[in-house]
């Protein structure tokens, strides 16, 4: 019992360990995977935003500045600007108109636009449009698709943009300068510096389609000048848009800390979903906007780290957790078990004193029914109560030995080095004129010369109560047989018989004290239910293991012994 109560506190405690151990690990993996949902959920929110960022620059795409200090310069001071008037829209001049007369009522000053036109005969002239920037002017625009303010040496022309010679215009020296206190003097007083121009390409015409356009060069801090959102600051991204012929029209460098380059923005546009970009593994994004193609690229600057940390800090905390939750459950498990042990210790010195106790009235019922018989001759009477005084007995004596036997698990009383094979081979000897009285026969085969350190009564006892047991439950005329084998250090006792009528449902319960196949209890087979039991708490005392087993109409008893 004791050797059950030990196990039943192990049970307990594995399975309380196991049920703990997958509870943390499911909590941990709930909470890995809500942190890499909201991950995934702040990448999309992040690469949503680097895409509103792109759509924001989208609006002014076709437009591209040139800082006119940027420019060549002919001879005569104007400014030559490489681009194919035929895409051109319009243009915006931005410049600065001062006058040195603060008494000046008006000033203003004006030059041209020119280009080089083919006219009806083939020939090749000049033709200009007059920009004029007034008092308070800082932008002009200049439409290129109106074709009716030309002029060709200062006289209206007919003309058309359509019919440009060359990839290119001119932005013309200031030619005159006016105000309204200007004289021979003062003519000097109105000064005009332009500084750049806005080319505002037409519609669905790719800047890119100009020979001499520049691909766009910009960071976050031209989209968001003051600062990027927070969002985009756990993030590296950057991005890049492409018209519908695969040019580069724009290259936003985001975030990073170096300058995109064409050529590298080319091969990551190239790159599949995801690509290794300075030891950083990139997502690669597309979405199409209008006429353009986005490209973003991101990449979370923490989650990795996080994630490996967070994965870290689970594992560490949750060894921490199980292993408080082992020390708990060992704890527990000793205060569970505590009013079952105390239970059996009760029973077992409850056992013990009424064992003691009954002994003594049985013992003197017995003698009194003896000296009757001896004094008034044999009757039924007599008879009932010496066989009746008998069974107490046998029953008293088994109960005190179980209560004996859970002393030896803890003493290993008795215990010494013994011929097994001699003790197994006198027990079976005991009960071959048993057998020869009830038509049965048993076969033995023992090895010679098993030694094994232990209880030699005990054993002798548990082999009496395999065959005791093999007899009562046999089939009439059968043939039982008993075993005895040592390989690899363990020795195994084996008892089987042939029994046609046993049940398989009694298998479980086999080692259960006072329990019998015969559940009617009619007292066809001689005994309480104890035999086996006292065999299992035998073997326990020993260390070993027992089990039964029914195949072929044999019922099979084991005992297996490790050798000390």
């Amino acid at each position: 019992m004791e050797t059950e109560i030990r196990h039943l506190r192990k049970k307990f405690c594995i399975l309380s360990s196991l049920i703990s151990f997958f509870v943390i690990a499911a909590m941990l993996l709930i909470l890995n995977l809500l942190m890499m949902i909201l991950g995934q959920k702040e990448l999309k929110s992040a690469s949503n935003m680097v895409v509103q960022a792109a759509n924001t620059g989208l609006s002014n795409i076709d437009t591209e500045n040139i800082a006119l200090q940027d420019t060549e310069i002919t001879d005569s001071g104007d400014h030559v600007i490489p681009r194919d008037p035929q895409l051109i829209e319009s243009i915006t001049l931005h410049g600065n108109i001062t006058c040195t007369d603060a008494s000046a009522e008006w000033y203003c000053a004006g030059g041209g636009i020119y280009f080089d036109m083919i006219d009806e005969q083939g020939n090749s002239q000049y033709v200009h449009k007059d920009y004029k920037f007034n008092q308070g002017n800082t932008d002009i625009s200049i439409n290129f698709t109106d074709n009716s303010d030309f002029k060709c040496n200062g006289q209206p022309i007919k003309a058309d943009v359509s019919n440009a010679a060359r990839d290119r215009f001119l932005v013309s020296a200031v030619w005159w300068a006016l105000s309204s206190s200007s004289n021979e003097d003062e003519k000097d007083n109105v000064t005009l510096k332009i500084d750049s121009v806005d080319i505002h390409y037409k519609e669905n015409v790719s800047p890119l389609a100009s020979r001499n356009f520049k691909t766009l060069d910009r960071n976050f801090n031209d989209i968001y000048p003051s600062g990027a959102p927070q969002v985009l600051n756990n993030f590296s991204c950057f991005y890049c848009i492409m018209d519908n012929e695969g040019n580069i029209i724009e290259i936003n460098s985001g975030n990073l800390t170096e300058k995109l380059h064409s050529d590298k923005a080319d091969e990551l546009i190239g790159c599949g979903n995801n690509f290794e970009l300075n030891g950083c593994s990139y997502s690669h994004i597309t979405e199409k906007s209008g006429a353009y193609i986005i490209h973003t690229f991101i990449y979370s600057l923490h989650s990795k780290k996080n994630s490996r940390q967070l994965l870290i800090i689970s594992i560490m905390s949750g060894g921490i957790i199980f292993i408080f939750l082992l020390l708990l459950i060992y704890l527990i498990s000793g205060k569970a078990i505590k009013p079952i042990q105390e239970g059996y210790e009760k029973q077992k010195q409850f056992i013990s004193n009424a064992g003691h106790e009954l002994k003594t009235p049985i013992t003197v019922i017995m003698a009194t029914t003896e000296l009757m018989e001896k004094k008034n001759g044999s009757d039924r009477h007599i008879g009932c109560i010496q066989a009746q005084s008998q069974k107490m007995s046998v029953l008293l004596n088994e109960m005190l030995s179980l209560s004996r036997l859970s002393d030896y698990e803890k003493t290993s009383k008795g215990f010494k080095l013994f011929s097994m094979s001699n003790v197994v081979r006198n027990a079976a000897l005991y009960f071959e004129s048993l057998s020869f009285e009830a038509h049965k026969s048993i076969v033995s085969d023992i090895q010679e010369n098993i030694d094994y350190f232990g209880n030699p009564e005990k054993i002798d006892e548990l082999t009496g109560i395999l065959l005791e047991n093999a007899l009562k439950y046999s089939d009439d005329n059968s043939q039982i047989q008993l075993s005895l084998h040592s390989e690899k250090d363990v020795i195994t006792l084996c008892c089987q018989n042939p029994c046609s009528e046993f049940s398989q449902e009694s298998l479980p319960y086999l080692f259960e004290r006072f329990y019998r196949c015969d559940k009617s209890h009619s007292g066809k087979k001689e005994g309480y239910g104890l035999g086996l039991s006292i065999a299992k708490e035998i073997t326990a005392v020993h260390n070993g293991n027992i089990r039964a087993e029914y195949r072929d109409n044999k019922f099979i008893i084991t005992i297996e012994l490790k050798c000390s």
